[in-house]
């Protein structure tokens, strides 16, 4: 899983012009990971794109973990989910 994981953020990247990173923290709700906080980087448009989709997956109940919060790589801002 994380092989496809680096393969998507290297395509998102390198051919989609997406190169601003931020840093979350996800909470997991279920599965092998439930219970547990975990730290990964993502590569997005612009911080107002990466907290939309922040708040939309935190907000669906499709998806098995939650935002708990995100950093803004270059600024240090903090938004809170």
């Amino acid at each position: 899983m994380t092989n496809e994981i680096q393969m998507l953020e290297t395509l998102k990247s390198d051919f989609l012009g997406m190169q601003f990173k931020v840093e979350m923290k996800k909470y997991h709700l279920s599965g092998i990971a439930e219970g547990l906080e975990t730290v990964e980087t993502m590569n997005f448009v612009d911080w107002e794109d990466a907290c939309d989709w922040a708040g939309k997956v935190t907000m669906s109940t499709k998806v098995p973990y939650v935002i708990l919060e995100m950093r803004n790589l270059v600024t240090n801002e903090v938004a809170e989910f």
